[in-house]
């Protein structure tokens, strides 16, 4: 006769270790001893993390993922679900994780310092948080819209941050990373703003791009709506800063890829003629050496 075994419930993998030993006319299979003395074995085994491999980010349909790096070129800041990935760009295998968003992230972005990133999430929240510290502290969290947060940047003095996205009642903020203090509207769009960015150099300038077509011009601080421009037909997707602020260039799903003057806003032209490119253009980034 060979007893069943009985119906309470195993604490831990130690608990089920010592009921085999203790009963061993149960009828067990060998994989599930096996199992449980590994657990057992693995339980006392000091760990430390060796690699992080960190995984590529998450692709829509028709939607742009937004790649920041920081100022010394090391590193690419990307989001993957709540996470956002700090991974290093000569070694996959170094890679670091920020995992304390609540919903999805969607948007990281360096401080012109490198000392802070600030990171934005589905529901309109920023958070501003430490790079220089493996426990990434974090340092101040606002709400400056009420949507998803689709783009971030940051003044060149790093005191400011200008955000865009999926708002209700706004679709964009610049506000003061130590306070949260309003220092600009951002109007003159009627739809959803993909990105937006802040001229490296005076006289400042905040520059977006949206789903209604529009690139919109402000100048401050305190920022004020000054212009709009049409040049697109579609969805403008990225707009983008030369490292020097004497350009802006926006592309959208049009193909076109239209050069601003960093300082007035007046159209300069479209790079390769009508259409830079034959299907839509998500992103734009310039290098350091700029020539028009």
């Amino acid at each position: 006769f060979i007893p069943s075994p009985p119906a309470t419930r195993p604490v831990n993998a130690h608990a089920q270790l010592r009921q085999i030993v203790k009963e061993p006319y149960l009828v067990i299979k060998p994989t599930c001893i096996l199992r449980v003395l590994c657990c057992a074995v693995v339980r006392k085994m000091p760990f430390s993390p060796k690699s992080v491999f960190s995984p590529l980010p998450r692709t829509k349909r028709a939607t742009s993922v937004v790649l920041h790096g920081d100022p010394k070129g090391r590193n690419v800041l990307y989001t993957v679900g709540r996470s956002v990935i700090i991974r290093d760009l000569e070694n996959s295998g170094e890679a670091d994780v920020y995992t304390q968003h609540s919903v999805e992230a969607t948007v990281a972005c360096y401080s012109p310092s490198g000392f802070y990133i600030a990171s934005g999430d589905v529901s309109g929240k920023i958070r501003i948080w430490d790079t220089t510290q493996k426990e990434h502290i974090l340092k101040y969290e606002y709400q400056p819209i009420a949507g998803a947060i689709k783009d971030i940047a940051w003044s060149p003095d790093s005191k400011r941050i200008a955000v865009c996205g999926e708002g209700r009642e706004k679709f964009g903020h610049v506000f003061l990373w130590d306070s949260g203090s309003s220092v600009g509207e951002i109007m003159g769009h009627s739809k959803f703003i993909n990105s937006i960015d802040y001229r490296p150099s005076r006289p400042f300038r905040v520059a977006t791009g949206g789903e209604d077509n529009k690139v919109c011009w402000f100048e401050g601080p305190p920022f004020r709506y000054k212009n709009t421009f049409t040049e697109h037909t579609r969805f403008v997707n990225c707009v983008r800063f030369s490292p020097d602020g004497a350009l802006l260039c926006s592309v959208s799903s049009d193909g076109k890829a239209v050069v601003y003057d960093g300082s007035t806003g007046d159209t300069k032209g479209c790079l390769g003629g009508d259409k830079a490119h034959n299907g839509g253009i998500y992103a734009v980034s310039w290098g350091v050496c700029v020539v028009w």
